[in-house]
């Protein structure tokens, strides 16, 4: 099986390239930062699958457009395309710049927009059954401060992870999206703070952040045939951090 795997070179996206990989899959890893990506490739060299780069600002059209004839051409075809790359800062709604707005949007968005675009046309066009799983969050279920831009690209990765898979039926591909609460990653270091007295994950029952492999699992569950049948949703895997919502 073949895999392209966005912001691949750390936290959760590294995570989820290796776990095909252990599996023995031939695996994209596409990221934009280049020297953290070469690091990745060359750890991911002892897995048992094969792995190759791609360096990609999936804000950038151009950039969208070449690394997907890249990593489509690099073994004739993709099966599963995952779209994890994204970016989040902490700011209050009244402070956000439009240049933050506009990138975190462009990227987490739009990026994922285009890249499905041109890897689902070219699944069409060679009548590949593929799958589809997109990064969403938490966040885009359930409103949060300071993160306005955030939880709004999130919330439209949502509504478009299941556009796409109404519309993508009928070609026999599958697209489906994982929504993570925090996970141990540098990202989520970030946000995970105290406010009003209060550490974000006392809110979770398990009272514990989720790990990268666990993200991971779920990810590679959604697009392997073990869900066959599932197409539209998104798997929340946040320790019953929104199942929680009225506790506080």
């Amino acid at each position: 099986m073949r895999v392209l795997v966005t912001g691949a070179a750390s936290g959760i996206g590294k995570g989820i390239a290796e776990r095909f990989l252990s599996e023995g899959f031939k695996v994209v890893l596409l990221d934009k930062n280049e020297s953290q990506l070469a690091e990745t490739v060359q750890q991911a060299s002892k897995l048992n699958g094969t792995a190759e780069s791609i360096i990609c600002d999936l804000g950038d059209e151009n950039d969208v457009k070449s690394a997907a004839d890249s990593a489509w051409n690099c073994w004739d075809g993709l099966d599963i395309l995952v779209n994890n790359a994204g970016l989040a800062v902490r700011e209050g709604f009244v402070d956000i710049p439009i240049a933050n707005w506009d990138q975190i949007l462009n990227v987490n968005l739009k990026g994922t927009f285009m890249l499905s675009q041109a890897i689902a046309k070219r699944m069409i066009k060679e009548k590949i059954a593929g799958s589809i799983v997109n990064m969403s969050s938490k966040n885009g279920l359930s409103g949060s401060s300071k993160l306005a831009h955030y939880n709004t690209s999130k919330a439209g990765i949502n509504l478009l992870t299941q556009s796409m898979a109404v519309e993508l039926a009928e070609y026999h591909i599958r697209v489906n999206a994982v929504a993570p609460g925090f996970i141990k990653t540098p990202l989520d270091r970030k946000l995970k703070q105290k406010e009003n007295g209060l550490t974000l994950t006392e809110k979770t029952p398990m009272n514990r952040m989720g790990t990268v492999q666990e993200v991971a699992n779920g990810v590679f569950f959604l697009a392997s045939n073990e869900a066959s049948y599932i197409t539209g949703t998104t798997l929340v895997i946040d320790g019953g951090h929104l199942a929680n919502a009225s506790e506080f």
